[in-house]
Parts: structure tokens; sequence; C-alpha cells
């Protein structure tokens, strides 16, 4: 399984980061997450990442960033 983000949909909000760090500490910690999600102030232009961290949200019925995702813009790719 992969999560891929659909880069049109894609408004860097973060809520990604933050579910993605509630799997893993159970509290929104971003720092702590799987996830990163860059937005530069000058281009709009969004940078994001998964890290090696990242467990696919191992005992979830699906990964919180994509079940989450406000705009819809990431997916699992099977």
């Amino acid at each position: 399984m992969k999560i891929i983000r659909d880069n049109k949909l894609c408004y860097g909000c973060k809520t990604c980061q933050l579910a993605c760090s509630y799997h893993h500490t159970r509290s929104f910690w971003p720092e702590k997450s799987s996830i990163l999600v860059l937005r530069s102030p000058l281009t709009g232009k969004i940078k994001w990442s998964i890290n090696q961290t990242c467990d696919e949200c191992l005992n979830e019925i699906e990964p919180l960033c994509v079940k989450y995702c406000t705009y819809q813009a990431l997916k699992i790719a099977k």
C-alpha cells in the first residue's frame, strides 16, 4: 500500500500531519508526525513528504491522513 497526494487538490492545510501525529502519540504533535507539509509564503508551493516512520496506521481501518483529508487529496494506491 502506498499513500499518494493529488497536487491539484492539496491546499497544505496540514490536517494529514496532525492526524498522523495523533496516530503515533494520541496527541496533536506535528513534530512527531511521519508527514511533513511545508508551504512557501512567497510562492504558495506546497512540499509534502512521508518519512520512514510511517506504518500506514497499523491497527487502524485506514490511514488517518487519508481518512481526515478535508480536500480528498490523499488516496491509497494499491
